[in-house]
């Protein structure tokens, strides 16, 4: 069994996620492989979210500057690190079926602007 990562653009602001895609079997892990950066000055906090298939959107934390903020029902499975002021990357533990989702970067600051960039994990069966 085998996931796949895919990455799409969603917003005209100056940000990207990367890769394309990552293929990833049933207890591997995607380690720092989703990339999130944006070169926007005002904007100092990089959010993560995962949306299931039914569409409800999970925050999974968020990296305020340099400290990463972890929801408690992820702690383990999943982390990020980096600035957020500028970049961040998204550890996904011990990848399983449960996995299978689409996971958002998405950046903000103090002011009403808000962006986002999207990567999709796909269960691959067989």
């Amino acid at each position: 069994m085998s996931f796949c990562f895919s990455t799409g653009a969603s917003d005209t602001k100056s940000a990207n996620q990367t890769p394309p895609s990552i293929i990833k079997r049933i207890g591997e892990s995607v380690q720092s492989e989703i990339k999130c950066s944006h070169s926007i000055p005002s904007y100092d906090v990089i959010l993560w979210y995962k949306q299931d298939e039914k569409g409800v959107l999970q925050l999974l934390g968020y990296l305020n500057l340099e400290y990463p903020n972890i929801e408690v029902d992820v702690k383990g499975k999943i982390s990020f690190d980096g600035d957020g002021q500028k970049h961040s990357n998204l550890t996904i533990s011990n990848v399983s079926v449960t996995d299978s989702a689409v996971y958002f970067c998405a950046w903000d600051t103090d002011s009403e602007e808000f962006g986002a960039r999207r990567s999709r994990l796909v269960f691959l069966c067989c």
